[in-house]
Parts: C-alpha cells; structure tokens; sequence
C-alpha cells in the first residue's frame, strides 16, 4: 500500500489540545516532519475579532455578527511558506478532524517558525518541551514540560497520567 504524500502522527492529546506531526514523503522515498498541527478548544464563543477578514463587512453593524457558543482553532505550524494548494490541502486535513460540531466555529491559520527545525530535532529528546514550544501559540499558552514521559504510552496525556 502507497503512504499518502501528507499524513498526520499523534503527538499529544490533551482534554482541551491536539498536537498532530506533519508529515510529508518526499520524492526520494524518505519520511520527513514539515511541521505540526495543533487543535485547541478554546472553550469560549467566537468573535469578530478571529475573522480579521470580515471586520470590514461588519464595522458599520458589528451586532450583525453571529457569533458561535464555541471556538476550536487549527494552526499549522511549518518550518517554510507553503504554496497556495499545499496550504488548502493542510486546511482540509485539520478542520476535517474537528469540523461539524453543533453551535461552533472552527479557524484554521499558517504559523511560519524559522527556528520549527531545532524543535523538531529535540522531539524525541526533550518532547514536553517542544509541545510547550508550540502550544505557546494557543491562547491559553498551557506549559506542559513537567508531563511525565510515560504518559505518552497512553492516549491521553496530562499531569498525572504515568
């Protein structure tokens, strides 16, 4: 069976994150991480303000603005730009994973990180360190090096998983 040219590893689960690898097999047969994507919930209603690009079409009337009970961002963190297909295709993949939940929005964002290869060279050394490099680009910002190792045997990580 052919591997698909873009797939997803799970790295981290979490009761209100999701980090997932990026992978992507090049032409020379290899596997490498480009980058990762990371689902929050950011357990909050949707404003106008997580659509830059409508605040134009409301700013006479912002009360037109039908907010959602909840919001759910997916940021694909990368190491380089992506071409505008690539982009799509990594839009497709993560709100796939968390779209069609009833009274919420979901947001999809590129994050280019010039430095995404030092972290990725430290995944397998020092992993809660990278995921608390990434989730810094959450909301809520949460810190999660002290993880004890030994949760990522289980499918879900958190402070006392061990």
């Amino acid at each position: 069976m052919k591997m698909p040219e873009v797939y997803l590893i799970g790295e981290l689960r979490m009761k209100d994150f999701e980090i997932f690898r990026l992978m992507q097999t090049k032409t020379d047969g290899w596997n490498y991480v480009i980058g990762f994507l990371v689902i929050e919930d950011c357990k909050r209603k949707t404003r106008l303000s997580d659509y830059p690009f409508l605040e134009a079409v409301y700013k006479a009337n912002p009360e037109e603005f039908e907010a959602s009970d909840n919001l759910i961002k997916v940021q694909a963190i990368i190491a380089e730009p992506l071409g505008e297909e690539d982009t799509e295709v990594l839009e497709h993949i993560g709100v796939s994973l968390v779209e069609f939940k009833e009274h919420t929005d979901v947001t999809f964002a590129v994050i280019v990180k010039e430095n995404l290869d030092d972290l990725i060279d430290n995944l397998d050394e020092k992993p809660f360190e990278v995921y608390t490099e990434l989730l810094q680009h959450s909301e809520s910002k949460p810190n999660v090096s002290h993880f004890k190792r030994e949760s990522l045997r289980r499918l879900y990580q958190d402070e006392s998983s061990s």
